[in-house]
């Protein structure tokens, strides 16, 4: 969906898991993936959906449940069956909400996780380990499934994801950093098999009336290869202020302009792996990565949200303190950046005011205009630099989301797909449709996928 390009994959499931979106529940931001690394770095707060996803409203018709290894439901909670979750970024043990129903020593430490960030040197074994998780995970989901017989069953997968992000330029000759012939050239296109085999063992347990989705929270692709300086920009239209004036000899600017050096030396030098290993280094080396030493945050009239990592699609934050009249100041910067071009092709696909995006509650929280560049330019907040530079972290990092996801349907009946409704937050609605419950939101629920007359008869 295009609403869902610019949310966090996170924040992304968590609309899946409610039905609703970010502006409605009010999850914007939560993790740093670099932080991340550290216990205690995760900033999601669960009681925001606790006990209101669709596996809870489920629960609560009466309906058993068996939920394995949902993002960033953790800790889990009590449901009407079992949850099982590990933590995600985080330090902590496995959880198993009913220990009755499953064993938590025959639970698989793999769930959760997420704390390898693999080198060069090590893509082999971390492509051995993400098939061995998977089909431990599988052996585990699948024992699971057959033994409690829940009503619905959910299990979420992280492996191909994780592989995608770093084996991508290996597996991709069309990338400009491909390294040519390697030994990992064909990782993802064997996990999509090792999947394939695995959906294929699942469709195996279904009976006459049962239904089997398969979804993913959003599409891989090549990541952005270079980035647009957003506050350069602004900078140089004057709506962003740096410290002194900007001046070539302010201690700021001057740190500022050694880490673009900096980036662009290690990229250059294919010594991307050390780049995070001397930001750890480095004193307040995430404000630094944002540009925030080199600016007063109140003095910029127009700068780039951070809401968003490096990625083609982000925000634009406006000042309204310093803006005389917002909407007509916000209407012509967005048309003054459609007509902005790089080799005669538009930088941006679309700018929109966030109103005309999302209308729940917390849409104040959203930047004041959300935007998606082209794929292969990405956000970024550098300053007192060109405005287009290469995205020094692709090498690490080269896999990266696409809006358009993974939608697979067996079973269930006489069962039609709705493509204007294939958004993941409809997930919930879908789910729920057919078990027969209303929505706990109040409203009526649009699933994806609409039941024949002679299908719902016979129900």
């Amino acid at each position: 969906a295009e609403n869902q390009g610019i949310v966090r994959e996170d924040l992304a499931w968590i609309s899946a898991y409610t039905g609703l979106d970010p502006s409605e529940h009010g999850m914007l931001e939560s993790i740093d993936y670099l932080d991340g690394r550290r216990a205690g770095a995760s900033k999601v707060d669960t009681a925001v959906f606790r006990g209101r996803a669709f596996w809870d409203a489920v629960g609560a018709g009466g309906r058993t449940v068996c939920v394995i290894n949902p993002f960033m439901a953790y800790p889990v909670w009590a449901v009407n069956g079992v949850m099982v979750n590990g933590p995600v970024f985080i330090d902590g043990q496995i959880q198993v909400s009913d220990p009755g129903l499953v064993d938590p020593s025959a639970v698989p430490q793999s769930l959760g996780g997420i704390t390898d960030f693999p080198r060069k040197k090590g893509l082999g074994e971390f492509v051995a380990k993400a098939r061995r998780d998977t089909l431990e995970q599988a052996e585990f989901g699948l024992g699971v499934l057959q033994r409690l017989h829940p009503d619905l069953f959910f299990q979420a997968f992280l492996t191909m994801d994780r592989l995608q992000h770093f084996l991508w330029r290996y597996c991709d000759p069309g990338d400009p950093t491909h390294p040519g012939p390697n030994p990992h050239q064909d990782a993802i296109r064997e996990l999509y098999r090792l999947f394939d085999e695995i959906v294929g063992r699942y469709l195996a347990t279904l009976g006459p009336d049962d239904l089997l989705l398969v979804v993913s929270d959003h599409g891989h692709g090549r990541r952005c290869t270079e980035c647009f300086n957003l506050n350069e920009f602004f900078r140089r239209k004057g709506l962003f202020h740096t410290v002194g004036n900007g001046s070539a000899f302010n201690k700021r600017v001057l740190i500022e302009k050694a880490k673009n050096a900096f980036l662009r030396f290690m990229n250059d030098h294919d010594l991307e792996d050390y780049i995070s290993v001397v930001a750890k280094l480095v004193p307040n080396a995430k404000a630094i990565k944002k540009g925030k030493h080199v600016t007063d945050v109140s003095k910029n009239v127009a700068f780039a949200s951070d809401f968003t990592g490096t990625n083609p699609f982000g925000g634009i934050c406006i000042n309204q303190s310093l803006v005389p009249d917002y909407v007509p100041f916000r209407d012509s910067l967005i048309s003054e950046l459609r007509g902005f071009e790089r080799a005669g092709a538009p930088v941006f696909q679309f700018l929109r005011p966030r109103e005309e995006m999302f209308g729940g509650p917390y849409v104040d929280r959203f930047p004041d205009i959300l935007f998606e560049m082209a794929p292969e330019l990405g956000v970024n907040w550098a300053v007192h630099t060109d405005l287009f530079t290469v995205n020094p972290t692709h090498k690490k990092i080269s896999g990266g989301h696409r809006a358009r996801g993974v939608l697979m349907v067996a079973g269930g009946g006489r069962r039609t797909i709705l493509p204007a409704n294939c958004e993941l937050w409809r997930l919930h609605d879908t789910v729920l449709e057919f078990f027969g419950v209303e929505n706990p939101h109040g409203r009526r629920l649009h699933g994806f996928l609409e039941q024949s007359d002679a299908c719902a008869a016979r129900q």
